[in-house]
């Protein structure tokens, strides 16, 4: 499966338009500019996000953006794009 660069950053933006409140691939899933992308294709590119510690995941599957994923969102960069080197990608969830 492909990276879909466009997708990843319409899920960061829907993630962090969710406020407080996590999402789970169905909510997320509603989010997005294209709802019929299929859930599968979501979860895949969520793992992506967090693979860069811009999402981060409950025990629940429940999604949400990182701090490091806001200041991405704010600093209006490509979440595909590498990280600078100064920011420390901390792995943390249920995959590791």
């Amino acid at each position: 499966m492909k990276r879909d660069k466009v997708l990843m950053a319409d899920i960061l933006k829907a993630l962090s338009s969710f406020g407080t409140t996590y999402g789970d691939v169905e909510k997320i899933q509603g989010g997005l500019h294209a709802q019929a992308t299929a859930p599968e294709l979501i979860l895949h590119h969520l793992r992506l996000l967090h693979d860069r510690g811009l999402v981060a995941v409950d025990i629940h599957q429940f999604w949400r953006v990182t701090d490091q994923g806001y200041d991405v969102l704010e600093a209006g960069v490509d979440p595909t794009q590498p990280l600078p080197a100064t920011s420390p990608t901390k792995a943390s969830g249920f995959d590791n």
